[in-house]
């Protein structure tokens, strides 16, 4: 019987001395002897520049593994062995053999779309082995490891391996209620403020809405300075800036997947984070960390909380859940899906709103503009470009067609901060947001 658990490792790395490295790793547990998964872990060590990347693929990675172990196949094969046999039809067989324990269970997770994700994540882990030298059985010249979910006959062969009752749901229905749960748009105007005014501690809401202005991510406005330094030491608090233009150059070094990109913030942005967190609240809590710590907060953390401890990517998620908790409280129609993530989606959408206004709604080929892809590329810090701005374009006409006849007063004044942009009176019913609700 063999079991496989996971586990973060910490070392300091001996091809880079100096440098500590974190990371999970995979462990099988056969009979009374611990076995580490040495290909897997070496290929968690190659993500190893994001904790929450390094979790996701090993939690996918272990679950393979699990199903490996089951088939007879594997049964007189060493567990470090596994990697060396696995073919295409091993890998589509695992998606389906997922597919067919949801229907099942009558579950709607994970849902088709997931299970195909898990696949290319497990898929990338083969091509990755192939890369470096090891051996492996997978073949990338084929699809083959990965099934067709619309096929009829697959989907009849899952129904009919899950032993379903006949008014059971079928796969795609399962899928269906996932989806009307997991549609997308962006967050009302009404329901950004409620969340702002949801945290508890003032510091979440100045990181919410300084990602607001910037798209910035959880891990860099983690990392976002009092004073900044080398290329950032013009970054200061407010009053001790000089500003050439309405904008000032922010670089973000060693981001997600540990790239490097310069981008922009507004100065009124800069402004509103200066009277609401800077000016009030980041002295006493400099002091705080002074004696909680035994010595000066650096300069290069701003974020901390009420108890003088810096703010972390993990403290952002809890804070944020808490605070959508309490503005459903007051106001049930907040919906469940709102999050922090969503300034992040705000950003690009707005920028293309205000660039393209009622254009957006016109043919697409004249709003695909190569200067408004390299603003977001570079603001976003997205490798795949093109992928990345027909999101974006899709969610500024939605927003746009919900909005018409509003462009003008939502869009067309950049000459705010991300504050006076949610507090201004933009609609009929000040209440909820929404025209005409």
């Amino acid at each position: 019987m063999i079991t496989i658990t996971r586990r973060v490792l910490t070392y300091i790395c001996a091809l880079t001395p100096g440098q500590i490295c974190t990371h999970y790793i995979i462990i099988a547990h056969v009979k009374k002897t611990m076995v580490m998964l040495s290909h897997v872990n070496l290929y968690l060590k190659e993500l190893s520049a994001s904790l929450d990347t390094s979790n996701r693929y090993s939690n996918v990675l272990s679950k393979f593994y699990r199903y490996l172990s089951t088939l007879e196949k594997y049964q007189d094969v060493s567990v470090t062995s596994y990697h060396a046999l696995v073919d295409n039809q091993d890998l589509k067989n695992w998606q389906i053999q997922r597919a067919i324990d949801r229907v099942a269970a009558q579950s709607t997770r994970p849902s088709t779309e997931t299970i195909i994700q898990d696949g290319m994540l497990v898929y990338g882990f083969f091509e990755w082995l192939k890369k470096v030298g090891y051996t492996s059985c997978v073949s990338f010249r084929y699809k083959t490891w990965q099934p067709n979910f619309k096929d009829e006959a697959l989907l009849a062969h899952i129904k009919t391996r899950a032993r379903l009752v006949l008014d059971g749901k079928g796969i795609r229905a399962l899928d269906r209620e996932i989806l009307q749960d997991q549609s997308y748009t962006l967050p009302t105007n009404y329901e950004m403020s409620c969340l702002i005014l949801g945290y508890s501690d003032p510091v979440y809401a100045a990181i919410f809405k300084l990602s607001l202005g910037t798209a910035m991510r959880p891990v860099d406005l983690c990392r976002f300075p009092y004073a900044g330094a080398g290329r950032n030491q013009h970054i200061m608090p407010y009053e001790n800036m000089t500003f050439v233009d309405e904008t000032v150059d922010y670089h973000i070094a060693n981001s997600k997947g540990k790239k490097s990109r310069t981008i922009k913030i507004h100065r009124l942005d800069l402004k509103a984070l200066d009277d609401h967190y800077i000016k009030t609240l980041y002295p006493e809590r400099a002091a705080l960390y002074a004696k909680k710590y035994g010595k000066p907060c650096p300069p290069s953390q701003l974020f901390l909380n009420s108890r003088g401890v810096p703010v972390t990517r993990k403290m952002i998620s809890g804070r944020s859940n808490d605070a959508k908790t309490r503005a459903r409280r007051l106001d049930p129609s907040i919906r469940k899906s709102l999050r922090f993530y969503d300034a992040r989606h705000w950003w690009p959408t707005i920028f293309l709103i205000r660039r393209f206004k009622s254009a957006l709604l016109g043919e697409l080929s004249e709003v695909r503009d190569a200067a408004a892809m390299q603003v977001l590329k570079q603001q976003m810090g997205h490798k795949h470009i093109i992928t990345t701005y027909n999101h974006y374009l899709d969610l500024a006409r939605v927003l746009l067609l919900a909005h018409e006849g509003y462009v003008n007063e939502l869009f067309s004044n950049p000459d705010q901060s991300v504050q006076q942009f949610l507090e201004a009176p933009i609609f009929d019913d000040q209440s909820k947001g929404e025209p005409g609700e």
